[in-house]
């Protein structure tokens, strides 16, 4: 087994439907509706790469995800302790998108194929600091 885990700094991005567009060539093409994924993505590619350093495996692979979100201002009260009406847990975004947006990311760094997630543990909350914790166990 290889096992891996590291840390994304900063809000996730979930990744949110495609819409089409047609180009002047009068191809239809394919664009993400949220600016973020992107750049989130980017990111989470480069950390897994640093993390990782290996050839992405072909095997069955375990993945958990925590992702971290920063509570809003309006969620405390002026002497900083939280709101009797706050959420205990954030709502948006979608947790399956999240995981969309991680997963892709990872594809071509730690497995060849998204298809290999085996087992998949996504959980989020609230911290001081945003963030997503990327736990990885792969087949060898």
């Amino acid at each position: 087994m290889i096992e891996c885990s590291f840390i994304v700094p900063g809000a996730a991005a979930p990744q949110g439907s495609k819409r089409a567009i047609k180009l002047r060539t009068g191809r239809i093409a394919l664009v993400e509706s949220s600016a973020r994924v992107k750049p989130y993505r980017a990111v989470v590619a480069l950390a897994a790469q640093t993390a990782w350093g290996r050839p992405p495996v072909t095997k069955a692979v375990t993945v958990r995800l925590d992702f971290t979100f920063a509570r809003p201002k309006s969620h405390f009260t002026g002497k900083g302790a939280i709101r009797a009406g706050a959420p205990d847990f954030p709502g948006r975004p979608d947790i399956d998108k999240l995981c969309r947006a991680v997963l892709d990311a990872l594809t071509g760094v730690i497995y060849a194929d998204d298809a290999q997630v085996q087992t998949l543990v996504a959980v989020k909350g609230w911290g001081l600091t945003p963030d997503t914790r990327i736990e990885i166990c792969a087949e060898t």
